[in-house]
């Protein structure tokens, strides 16, 4: 389990992680169910800058070094992935030239406005994040489990777009380690927000299948980028859902 566990982090991540031992065919997709553990690791480096950063700074300068402090833990390996693919599905071409420009490493100017509105709506929920009722450590801390709780589902069953390619979580996923991926990714949420934590989640999973199904209905199947881009959003859609079920409860 821990050597499954250090083979995600460094998958993940950009922190340094010893890999010692063979890494076989399938270890890295068996690793799924790690990835909320990830995320839990990845938010305790985000709130740990946070509340080091407030004790400097005010709040709102805070904010933004723990925000970046999740941007050199990961290297921007996802934001990535949503610039690429709203590049791709947004330049109305046909879908080989989509495929091909999500490929492209420039970013368009459409990756460019999702990239600002991705870091505009984090700031803004965490800027505000006091109405929750909740520590703002608190949020930072969950914040990233809610892209990784999502890849299982993503993955699962897929089609990868490309004949070609690596797409290493796309239809090679098995249902339980899924169905353990979703179900620890919840119950953190639970544990962490209450009944309004849950029922984000389950928001957000319903809206990110239905982010799934409208690229593949565009591409044609999935991409590691389109995992990406699915990361991102349901960390925005958790934000945006919890405050809305807080008003709500």
């Amino acid at each position: 389990m821990l050597k499954g566990f250090r083979l995600t982090l460094g998958f993940l991540t950009r922190i340094p992680v010893n890999i010692n031992w063979e890494v076989r065919d399938g270890d890295l997709e068996k690793g799924i169910i790690y990835f909320p553990m990830v995320g839990l690791v990845l938010g305790g480096i985000s709130a740990l800058s946070y509340q080091v950063a407030a004790y400097i700074f005010p709040d709102i300068i805070a904010i933004m070094c723990g925000m970046l402090a999740l941007v050199f833990a990961t290297g921007a390996f996802h934001v990535d992935g949503l610039a690429d693919t709203v590049d791709g599905i947004y330049s109305a071409r046909k879908r080989e030239r989509m495929l091909e420009i999500m490929k492209d490493s420039r970013v368009g100017t459409n990756g460019v406005i999702a990239i600002v509105f991705d870091f505009a709506f984090r700031f803004a929920g965490l800027c505000t994040g006091k109405m929750l009722n909740a520590p703002l450590w608190l949020l930072f801390l969950v914040l990233p489990v809610a892209g990784k709780m999502v890849q299982g589902m993503v993955g699962y069953k897929g089609t990868y777009a490309r004949e070609k390619g690596l797409g290493l979580f796309i239809g090679t996923l098995s249902g339980g380690r899924t169905l353990v991926c979703s179900l620890i990714g919840i119950l953190i949420m639970t544990i962490s927000f209450g009944i309004c934590g849950l029922a984000a989640a389950v928001t957000v999973f319903v809206l990110i299948y239905g982010f799934r199904r409208y690229v593949e209905k565009i591409l044609g199947g999935l991409t590691g980028d389109v995992m990406g881009a699915a990361n991102e959003l349901a960390e925005i859609l958790f934000l945006l859902c919890l405050y809305g079920f807080f008003r709500i409860l």
